[in-house]
């Protein structure tokens, strides 16, 4: 675990810095997806850090935030780029350089407190991207995107339009594997990515990701996620159990850290043994070019989506 650069809250937000050295290699220069895991892990672990010991609230995860970096004990992951954290409890850390990686929370607007869930869901959406396009130029360059893939959903439309995709493809394992996990290349960081999903949707006090109505709130027989429910803030005429997910922030992380560390353990002894861990690319397997900040224009929906809602 390390960090790069990082400054006060008021330092971030006040003054600019140039960067002439980067102390390690981005993401997209490794080889292995067993480096990637590593190299998220540690992330994972330096992001919990920063909110647990400095009360900073890290707001630019994407695919440059995080380095490998090589020692002599192997490599480690560099989390780096704290320009846009936040104090922890302002309710302001965002990611702005891409919709493609903002939780659903930060997409919607949401009344709810950002929490250290929201950049952990950011490094989900990131495992999920590497996993299905690759983890390197090299990968990325061999296969011909789909235009139809739902991934793609992440970056196209309004901010509104993608937190409606992500809700959807969220909203139970069965949709998660059938318009996510099935177009990702079997391997470390699908395993990983599933892992993370079940801590960070998947927790016995979240009630699935799509907003709800009065009139599927009266059928909901289980009488403490009811009252939890409607004690939420109703907009529009709809509740957002995502939102309950911040009352288990402790429990979660808990879990996800032990996830992380153990996919950590794991591909640290495959890259020991020298054992190259990546599974071959099916030939379906899409690209969309050699860098993930162009992930697809964001081109304006011609027509507004409707939020998915039970």
């Amino acid at each position: 675990m390390a960090f790069v650069g990082l400054p006060s809250v008021s330092q971030a937000r006040q003054h600019r810095r140039t960067v002439t050295k980067l102390e390690g290699n981005l993401i997209s220069e490794a080889d292995d997806e067993n480096q990637v895991v590593v190299a998220i892990a540690d992330a994972m672990a330096a992001l919990h850090a920063a909110h647990a010991k400095c009360k900073i609230l890290y707001g630019n995860i994407s695919d440059r935030a995080i380095l490998l970096q090589k020692t002599a004990d192997g490599i480690k992951g560099v989390l780096a780029d704290f320009d846009y954290a936040s104090s922890a409890g302002d309710n302001v850390a965002e990611m702005p350089e891409s919709m493609l990686f903002q939780s659903i929370l930060s997409l919607d607007n949401s009344r709810a407190d950002r929490s250290l869930l929201d950049i952990a869901e950011s490094l989900l959406y990131l495992v999920c991207i590497l996993g299905t396009f690759g983890i390197n130029r090299a990968d990325r360059a061999r296969f011909v995107a789909d235009p139809r893939l739902p991934i793609l959903t992440w970056n196209k439309g309004t901010a509104g339009q993608i937190a409606d995709q992500k809700r959807l493809h969220m909203s139970s394992e069965i949709v998660f594997h059938t318009f996510i996990l099935r177009f990702m290349c079997p391997g470390p960081l699908h395993d990983l990515a599933l892992d993370m999903y079940m801590a960070l949707f998947l927790h016995p006090g979240t009630f699935r990701t799509l907003q709800i109505n009065d009139v599927t709130l009266a059928r909901i027989r289980d009488d403490g996620i009811a009252a939890a429910l409607r004690a939420l803030p109703v907009i529009d005429g709809w509740r957002d159990p995502l939102a309950l997910r911040n009352q288990f922030v402790n429990e979660s992380i808990r879990d996800l850290l032990e996830i992380v560390a153990r996919h950590r353990d794991t591909a640290l002894a495959i890259l020991n043994s020298g054992v190259a861990s990546t599974a071959p690319m099916a030939a379906t397997r899409p690209s969309v070019g050699p860098s993930l900040k162009h992930y697809g224009d964001e081109v304006p929906l011609a027509e507004p989506s409707k939020r998915p809602r039970h």
